[in-house]
């Protein structure tokens, strides 16, 4: 494994030694806010996504609020009486 297969081509190895490559040193790990930044900046799972995906829960997310309504509203009668 310690072999390098460029040493046998000089010319090769030449032109690989022309180019020499400054690699800037960044931290590896993000920082505190550039973390808090991307959980802020992730989507967002849609939590009504399982009840759209069927007829049935079309007709609830529909029905949903109309019952509560008249739950609200029967309540009141009741305690006014």
């Amino acid at each position: 494994m310690g072999h390098d297969p460029f040493d046998k081509d000089q010319h090769l190895h030449t032109k690989l030694e022309q180019y020499h490559v400054d690699i800037p040193d960044f931290p590896m790990k993000p920082s505190k806010w550039e973390r808090f930044i991307n959980l802020l900046a992730s989507p967002a799972k849609d939590p009504l996504d399982s009840i759209i995906s069927t007829s049935n829960g079309i007709l609830l997310l529909k029905l949903a609020p109309i019952m509560g309504t008249a739950a609200l509203a029967l309540i009141q009668v009741l305690l006014f009486l």
